[in-house]
């Protein structure tokens, strides 16, 4: 009889330790990006938590809505991810009152894509991903032109809303010798160019790399150069202008 007690003893000892052991799945440690919506199947993509993974979705679509799942046992339950379109832009989503290039999980549900549906090139998650919020909403919903001279260190700077026409500022004459374009990451157009003439009200010329234009973009692409040092009169954005070789085609 006492050693049935005993025996029973280390019986429950032994289930209560065993009892905090729980079984995890491969999902619980990835995170699942789900594009769908359009006229595509569904499509579920699981990425690594960390480091920063890119991926190409098993089919590009096109879709709609997007919703990320942070599987349970990912230490950063605030991870993000970032859809990019064929032109490799990221693709602006929204949920609730919420717009942004990168989406969380938060138990939510599904982000739409704002400008309808779209092709998906690739699927990005990277722990350096951040919500775009406060003054950061206004940058990256504008248009910014810098204008620089490296040998006087002079520069300045003018903002644009890309309302869909054309639209000029008279700026400081300088003179300068680069122009940078920033398009920020929530405007719809994210081939916006702009222009800047001379003090006699003509398109200065400048170049990057192959390029030689009188229009010029973002494209990631850092500063264009002046053929040489002008002085300016105005900047001028326009969604109509397209690129010299655009252009003539």
């Amino acid at each position: 009889m006492q050693y049935t007690s005993v025996f029973l003893a280390a019986l429950a000892a032994t289930t209560t330790l065993a009892a905090p052991w729980k079984h995890q799945t491969s999902t619980d440690n990835n995170l699942e990006v789900t594009l769908s919506g359009g006229s595509s199947s569904a499509v579920t993509t699981s990425l690594p938590a960390s480091p920063e993974t890119t991926v190409q979705p098993s089919s590009t679509g096109p879709f709609t809505y997007v919703a990320l799942r942070v599987g349970k046992a990912v230490g950063n339950q605030a991870s993000r991810c970032q859809i990019l379109n064929e032109a490799g832009n990221p693709i602006v989503i929204q949920r609730g009152a919420n717009t942004d290039i990168t989406f969380a999980d938060g138990g939510k549900g599904l982000w739409k894509f704002r400008d309808g549906a779209s092709l998906v090139s690739s699927i990005s998650c990277s722990p350096k991903f951040q919500q775009i919020t406060g003054s950061a909403i206004q940058t990256e919903s504008e248009i910014r032109v810098q204008l620089a001279d490296s040998g006087s260190e002079l520069a300045i700077q003018v903002a644009f809303n890309p309302s869909g026409e054309r639209q000029e500022q008279t700026v400081n004459p300088g003179p300068f010798s680069t122009v940078q374009i920033f398009v920020g990451a929530l405007v719809r157009k994210q081939d916006y160019r702009c222009q800047v003439l001379d003090k006699a009200g003509h398109p200065l010329v400048a170049t990057r790399g192959a390029n030689r234009d009188t229009t010029f973009a973002d494209g990631g692409k850092a500063e264009w150069t002046f053929n040489q040092k002008s002085e300016v009169s105005k900047v001028i954005c326009d969604p109509a202008f397209k690129a010299a070789s655009a252009a003539s085609a």
